[in-house]
């Protein structure tokens, strides 16, 4: 693999970006299920009932059956995937089936810690300036610490009157939500940074130097494009 073509992740990054997977794309039943039997050792599989539910049956000396929706199964997942400390090849070959792509164990070129290289199919990857990342993802709260510092340095209150800062009661550590309308604890429907662009059905960010960490990496992986209507990875 080039460089520009994959990323390194630590077994708790690699949990964070699952995490996110299983959160912010519709209904992955068919993942879902192929995944059980890896997380579980084997103990559970699931089957579709509905459109929208399934049954997880758990096999062993006490078999039950538990009825629950796509969502939850998901939870169940990533809970229980949490929950236990995975070997890295095992990690590795559920980042497989998560991203649609090859992962491998390995360590970081940098400082030599060890973790999960996941390629991420994007090497022709070209932006068609379509604007549906900007319209479609979930990124409220993807803003961080450190997005927020750069801006305070800038002195860019323009960007900083649309974020909301919240202070979490357990941690006593501050969250960044984004982006709001000023004044009001409501949120824009799409980003308001979004304008139009010169050519027709194309769109530019009025804060492309300035944009969030989480704007800048998008997309991570070609499943990450496909899923969220990106056209960046297809010909024209």
């Amino acid at each position: 693999m080039k460089e520009n073509d994959k990323i390194f992740l630590t077994a708790k990054q690699v949990l964070d970006a699952i995490r996110m997977d299983f959160k912010q794309y519709d209904s992955q039943f068919d993942l879902f299920q192929e995944l059980c039997p890896i997380i579980t050792d084997n103990r559970s599989i699931v089957i579709k009932e509905g459109r929208d539910d399934c049954v997880l049956i758990t096999r062993g000396r006490k078999s039950r059956q538990r009825h629950m929706n796509v969502h939850d199964l998901g939870c169940y997942l990533f809970n229980t995937l949490n929950e236990k400390a995975y070997p890295l090849s095992v990690l590795a070959k559920i980042c497989s089936k998560v991203f649609q792509t090859r992962s491998v164990v390995g360590q970081n070129d940098e400082d030599g810690s060890k973790g999960i290289w996941i390629e991420t199919e994007m090497a022709q990857f070209k932006c068609r300036q379509c604007g549906n990342c900007c319209r479609k993802l979930e990124y409220r709260n993807d803003c961080t610490e450190k997005d927020y510092r750069r801006w305070e340095a800038l002195g860019r209150n323009d960007i900083l009157e649309k974020v909301m800062k919240v202070i979490d009661s357990d941690r006593k550590t501050p969250e960044y939500r984004i982006w709001k309308e000023p004044g009001t604890s409501h949120f824009y429907p799409e980003c308001p940074w979004l304008i139009a662009g010169i050519s027709k059905n194309r769109f530019e960010c009025s804060i492309q130097n300035f944009k969030p960490d989480y704007c800048r990496q998008y997309p991570l992986t070609r499943k990450h494009a496909a899923m969220t209507g990106c056209q960046g990875i297809f010909e024209e």
